[in-house]
């Protein structure tokens, strides 16, 4: 068994598939059914749904060493971009190790909170 996909609201579909796509590396679908849809794996989709009013939402995404050391250059590359530690504190600038895992916190253009997760 595996999830296939997970719905994202997003004030604006198309821009926030777009910037999943660029800054966490992921193969951007395009319109997909309903949807504008980015491919986190072989298996998992993220489909973002068009709407203008939604609650935040955190989503942690654990990656290689490469890809957490790619993400990161794009995060820090951005300057509309913050990161910070904590889901409390995504502007500080730092990331945390804990528990044999490195990663940090950040927003998406719509309020939800994403997390990139390295395991050490």
């Amino acid at each position: 068994m595996h999830l296939d996909h997970t719905i994202v609201p997003a004030r604006n579909s198309v821009s926030t598939a777009a910037f999943y796509a660029d800054i966490l590396g992921l193969t951007n679908l395009g319109h997909y059914e309903h949807f504008d849809a980015v491919a986190v794996d072989d298996n998992l989709k993220l489909l973002f749904s068009q709407k203008e009013f939604f609650e935040s939402r955190h989503y942690a995404f654990i990656v290689t060493k490469q890809e957490y050391a790619d993400i990161f250059s794009r995060i820090k590359n951005n300057p509309t971009i913050t990161f910070g530690d904590s889901p409390s504190d995504r502007s500080n600038k730092q990331v945390y190790v804990s528990g044999g895992k490195e990663g940090f916190y950040f927003d998406d253009e719509n309020g939800h909170i994403l997390e990139v997760i390295k395991l050490n």
